[in-house]
């Protein structure tokens, strides 16, 4: 029983791809970030520790395994939804393994891909902080592996297996109907092979495509939070989650409007299928993918791979060239998670890429441990190892805590029941996140602009003394009626910067991270006063850390809104003949600015 036990689990390790695995969650252990690193993460990250619903579509599966998860030992609310999340990537990368070898890829070259897959930039970044796009990159690695001419099961539980990991795909990311073309074909493969009729079998498939919408019924109980997105009531309720009908429906994508560019778009999509593949893999991955589709080969049937192009097309360019954000700043972070999924589906492609060269390169090796089982299962590890060495910069980049630092820098900052309207997510749910879970300042109320459109949100700004209503009647613009309704509550009113319409209708001055916006009676305090107030707020901020880099985009954002108050304040001293503090200000800039970028005000 021991042998057998000792062949299982060297099975496991390292034919299975359960070495390379535990790797990847060992080193995800390790860079787990204890902070919030980005708008979407903080919003988890404190559904996390109180429940309640998402944005649309509301991604109930991932919710739900996150507050299953989060007994978890981390060190903040944030830590353990980021171990959570590592635990899925891990997962991922077993199945993406399995799928490998299901579609004709050895063991090793199976390792071998999942490794540099798993060690790149962009996977890495995104399997270890709380994100829903990791448990997304499980479900499409189990769809593959499943619907594979070679899969683990045939007949009946083929098809039945498939609709219900379809039906959880859809309840944690919408973008998984993309992988749809494989998932049909492995579908129709297991109602043919099974013995029952066509109806029976497709009936069963579509009772598991049901069962796996289930987690959908959670909205239905979620707990009515500060953190929750709404509250869900009946079936109508749940499509409208479903279709993000909040979002303008089901095809849109941004909820800002803004320039469509596909030549941009696929530009900076191919730019970070070859970064996210360390460049080599993703070249012979599309080779390989190309070369499937036309020609016959082991393994893989030709209608097999056409499906797997089809998803990869449809996930990539297809998709990508619509997208509303411009693939720049934080712009490329937010589509660079959408970018996972055809950079997840070039795995196979890879793994078969890789799996030829090594079929070339193998018997013209001379060292006899190279050839064994052990150090074939090896060399995937040091490359994953020595991917993660190139991705480290990135990954420490993006996990800056500059984020969590500036939310907390601004709420505190502020004066006892301060009201401030923001355009940005990191902004609203980053104030979401450390008054939930660390009962900062709960006197302070966040407003998202973007969301006061949405019935259920007034209403819930009303119960927090704030009846506001941009809809009401008057000759002003809608976010400066609500600046005159928080007025009305005799509460101190602050604006990010993107808020232009108040700043350029009602007189205000830079403040920290954000602007004090002055009542109509309210006396205008004098440029001395104004620095002096930004000297004594800047003095309380806690700026401990390393200056964000090129890749930290949201930690970028956050430093460029420092440096952009004391531009302002340059500007005003250097046209009130006051130059050498003027330049003493800039000094301030200087320290402040992104480490890569010009001080602005030069």
């Amino acid at each position: 029983m021991a042998v057998f036990r000792s062949r299982r689990l060297a099975e496991l390790a390292l034919d299975r791809g359960g070495l390379i695995s535990l790797v990847v969650l060992v080193t995800g252990f390790w860079l787990a970030p204890s902070h919030i690193v980005d708008g979407d993460n903080a919003e988890f990250s404190t559904l996390s520790a109180t429940g309640g619903i998402s944005h649309p579509p509301g991604y109930p599966l991932y919710v739900l395994y996150l507050r299953a998860m989060s007994w978890l030992p981390g060190v903040s609310a944030a830590h353990s939804a980021a171990l959570a999340t590592v635990i899925l990537g891990a997962a991922a990368m077993l199945a993406l393994h399995a799928g490998c070898r299901a579609w004709g890829a050895r063991p090793s070259a199976s390792s071998l891909a999942v490794a540099i897959l798993a060690g790149g930039p962009i996977v890495l970044g995104l399997i270890t902080a709380a994100e829903v796009f990791a448990l997304n990159v499980l479900i499409v690695g189990v769809v593959l592996w499943l619907s594979a001419l070679n899969g683990p099961v045939r007949g009946a539980w083929r098809a039945v297996l498939l609709g219900f990991v379809a039906g959880l795909g859809l309840c944690n990311h919408l973008t998984c109907v993309l992988v749809a073309p494989v998932g049909v074909l492995g579908a129709i493969r297991g109602i043919r092979e099974s013995p029952r009729s066509r109806a029976a079998t497709t009936g069963l498939a579509l009772a598991g495509l049901a069962l796996g919408f289930s987690p959908y019924v959670y909205l239905l109980v979620a707990p009515a939070t500060a953190a929750s997105w709404g509250h869900a009531e009946s079936l109508r309720d749940l499509v409208a989650y479903f279709t993000r009908a909040d979002y303008g429906g089901i095809g849109a994508f941004s909820a800002r409007p803004g320039e469509i560019s596909p030549v941009q778009n696929v530009l900076a999509f191919l730019f970070s299928l070859a970064r996210g593949w360390l460049w080599l893999p993703a070249i012979v991955g599309v080779a390989m993918l190309a070369y499937r589709t036309v020609r016959t080969g082991t393994g893989e049937t030709r209608a097999g791979w056409a499906t797997l192009a089809a998803s990869f097309v449809l996930a990539g360019p297809v998709l990508i060239a619509r997208f509303n954000v411009p693939p720049e700043g934080f712009g490329l972070a937010v589509c660079q998670r959408f970018y996972l999924l055809p950079i997840v589906l070039l795995t196979i492609p890879v793994a078969l890429g890789v799996d030829r060269v090594m079929s070339w390169v193998t018997p013209r090796i001379s060292v006899a441990l190279l050839q064994r089982r052990l150090m074939r299962e090896l060399v995937p590890v040091l490359v994953f190892i020595a991917a993660v060495g190139l991705s480290l910069p990135h990954i420490l980049a993006i996990h800056s805590p500059a984020v969590e630092r500036g939310v907390v820098n601004l709420v505190r900052s502020l004066p006892e029941g301060a009201v401030v309207i923001v355009m940005s997510d990191d902004l609203y749910f980053g104030a979401r996140y450390v008054q939930a879970t660390g009962a900062l300042r709960p006197d302070v109320d966040v407003i998202a602009w973007t969301m006061t459109t949405l019935p259920w949100y007034r209403a819930q700004l009303a119960g927090r003394g704030l009846p506001i209503d941009p809809y009401a009647e008057g000759p002003e613009v809608p976010s400066v009626r609500v600046a005159r309704q928080v007025f009305a509550t005799g509460r101190p009113l602050f604006v990010e910067f993107s808020l232009g319409n108040i700043l350029k209708e009602l007189r205000s001055y830079p403040y920290g991270l954000v602007f004090r916006v002055l009542p109509p009676d309210a006396p205008m305090p004098g440029l001395d006063d104004i620095v002096a107030v930004n000297r004594q707020v800047f003095a309380a901020f806690d700026l401990a850390y390393p200056r964000p880099t090129p890749d930290a985009a949201y930690a970028v954002e956050m430093h460029l809104r420092y440096a952009r108050t004391w531009d302002i304040l340059v500007r005003a001293l250097a046209a009130a003949g006051r130059i050498d503090e003027a330049r003493e200000a800039r000094t301030v800039i200087e320290q402040l600015t992104p480490s890569w970028q010009p001080a602005v005000g030069r």
